[in-house]
């Protein structure tokens, strides 16, 4: 959560840089400088007081939507004023939000791990990872460590939350069986 508290404190820097570029023919344009004034005065006291306003991660990510609203809004200011190049950078400095608030969304009930008898379901950006039994040599949980040794001895570990409720015992044991299913068939 901090370094989306750092990430606003950015974006508010950036809007304030913006206001000394905010002209219309030759003279300050105070509609667009308002709001981005308030705008990075509100992100910068969001970002410092992050534990009493933004105590979710649903909060951040409307922050971020906030953020890349005005962004765009900040592009077509810019291409309306012939700043093709800061229009294009803003544009792309709003994509780069939306995809960081989509990545952020789909991490935002954790990431999980399913282990079945027929396969291993490991997340991934753009989908699930399915690994079957025969690829890994073996599969180890110990201390809230998940460790996945796979047969071209690449090697995964994740630290696993709310374990509370998982045998460890009987979980490796679980896992020795599939694996030891899975190399008979082989």
């Amino acid at each position: 959560m901090k370094i989306l508290s750092v990430f606003h404190i950015l974006i508010a820097l950036i809007f304030l840089f913006d206001l000394s570029h905010a002209y219309e023919e030759g003279k300050k344009d105070w509609i667009f400088s308002a709001v981005y004034l308030i705008t990075a005065v509100f992100l910068i006291f969001v970002g410092v007081f992050n534990r009493k306003f933004l105590s979710t991660l649903s909060r951040h990510l409307a922050i971020l939507l906030f953020e890349s609203v005005l962004i765009v809004s900040g592009a077509i200011y810019y291409w309306s004023k012939g700043a093709s190049l800061v229009a294009v950078s803003h544009a792309i400095l709003a994509g780069a939000i939306v995809l960081f608030w989509i990545y952020l969304k789909k991490k935002e009930n954790g990431e999980r791990i399913i282990i079945s008898e027929s396969n291993i379901a490991l997340p991934g950006f753009s989908g699930d990872r399915i690994i079957e039994w025969n690829q890994l040599s073996n599969v180890v949980k110990k201390y809230d460590v998940l460790t996945v040794d796979f047969v071209n001895n690449k090697l995964l570990q994740v630290q696993i939350v709310n374990t509370d409720d998982i045998n460890e015992e009987e979980f490796n044991q679980f896992c020795q069986q599939q694996l030891t299913a899975a190399n008979l068939i082989k």
